[in-house]
């Protein structure tokens, strides 16, 4: 069925696929098979690694790192007119759309792993695919998965939608202050010094006529070309399909262009009778993109699955910035207020925060535990969303301790 999405494809741009596809009809799909057999090799201890894999080892900016790996490696870079980049902020639909690609059209997903020069923490992983179609330059896709809180992480996905044709945005389950925060990130990110990017397409889901106003509602710059479409997201192939639709009319689109002389800029006529000033060296100015936001459904079924827990009396996902109750789930039996609990852990937290820092303990603060009479109370910040945690509440005599921990490990997980 991904067959008919993407048109005729080419024969394959690898030679070593060229002669294994040989004797196929023009425009077939290349084997996956044949990938995976020549996507490994040997290194000089005798370990098999995919050298589709590659490691950046960051020392400073991870976005000021990715700019310049770019600056290196891409001789095309101010001049290529042909790639997409997704931004998709819930984690929902970019690496299943680049992995059916990879899967349809032969080419291989390619993996940069950004790592903490320290502790190798992997901060992200850019992935990247081609789209080989015939009659047409080869298209590249790329998406970043960021892993890493922060506000420099956060900076890594404009470093790679600055220089695309065309940006798709797949606005899934958000919070209203979510869209708030999206949009005044992306806003800023177009009015960066380095903003290359003429089209910008926010794909939402149906009925989203509000979201539809807020976009309408951001100054953009005139330049920038903003499309809108509200489209049923149910699987890749459909995410596929309706970015595909828009950038085919925008692909034979100008790249970025300069800036018109229009009346916006009139006002500065009057400057030019003014002595010339030295020109003041700043550092450009960076965008930073929304933190990404815990989806309350996804919220509400990984707490469920805690509650059968021996001696589990309640549990809730709370937002560590308010204090406010994101999900929660109560024994019918057992009831407690998990509006106080979440606002009294939430103080908690920072209080912990504050003196980790004053200690010089240095790393986030992961796991709180506190006993008080016949109850206990764990309190663990999710990784992916660092200013939400899980609090359990707890019967001290019937619970066992160590699983309700490993627990709420595995429901950190669930949630990444």
């Amino acid at each position: 069925m991904l067959k008919s999405l993407f048109g005729e494809l080419g024969p394959a741009e690898d030679p070593r696929l060229r002669a294994a596809t040989a004797d196929e009809t023009d425009g077939g799909f290349a084997a996956t098979a044949i990938l995976e057999s020549v996507a490994t090799e040997v290194n000089e201890r005798g370990q098999m690694v995919d050298r589709h894999v590659r490691d950046l080892v960051v020392t400073g900016s991870p976005a000021a790192a990715i700019r310049e790996h770019f600056a290196a490696t891409r001789a095309d870079l101010g001049t290529a007119t042909r790639q997409i980049t997704l931004l998709d902020p819930t984690g929902v639909w970019a690496s299943a759309v680049i992995k059916a690609l990879s899967d349809a059209g032969g080419q291989p997903v390619e993996r940069l792993h950004l790592r903490e020069h320290t502790t190798l923490k992997t901060l992200a992983v850019i992935e990247r695919t081609s789209l080989v179609r015939r009659h047409e330059e080869k298209l590249n896709l790329y998406h970043a998965d960021v892993r890493a809180p922060g506000h420099d992480n956060a900076e890594i996905p404009v470093a790679l939608m600055e220089h695309s044709h065309l940006t798709a945005v797949i606005v899934g389950p958000m919070q209203p202050h979510a869209i708030d925060a999206l949009l005044a990130s992306l806003a800023d990110a177009t009015q960066l010094p380095a903003w290359r990017c003429p089209n910008l397409l926010f794909m939402l889901p149906p009925n989203a006529v509000w979201i539809a106003n807020k976009i309408a509602a951001v100054r953009w710059p005139q330049r920038l070309q903003v499309h809108v479409i509200d489209e049923p997201l149910i699987s890749a192939s459909a995410v596929w399909n309706a970015m595909l639709g828009i950038w085919n009319l925008v692909k034979l689109q100008p790249a970025w262009e300069a800036k018109p002389a229009s009346p916006e800029y009139a006002f500065k006529v009057a400057d030019l009778s003014a002595p010339p000033q030295p020109i003041k060296t700043v550092a450009a100015p960076v965008a930073r993109l929304g933190r990404a936001v815990l989806d309350p459904a996804r919220a509400r079924q990984a707490l469920a699955d805690m509650l059968p827990l021996e001696g589990m009396l309640g549990c809730a996902a709370v937002d560590a910035t308010t204090g406010l109750v994101l999900a929660r789930e109560l024994r019918e039996d057992q009831p407690v207020d998990m509006d106080v609990i979440g606002a009294a852990c939430a103080q908690i937290l920072r209080d912990h925060r504050a003196s980790s820092t004053a200690m010089g303990l240095g790393g986030p603060v992961e796991e709180i535990m506190t006993s008080t009479g016949a109850r206990q109370q764990v309190m663990r910040v999710i990784s992916r969303y660092p200013e939400v945690f899980v609090v359990a509440l707890l019967d001290r005599q019937r619970t066992n301790l160590p699983l309700a921990r490993y627990k709420l490990m595995e429901l950190d997980k669930a949630l990444l």
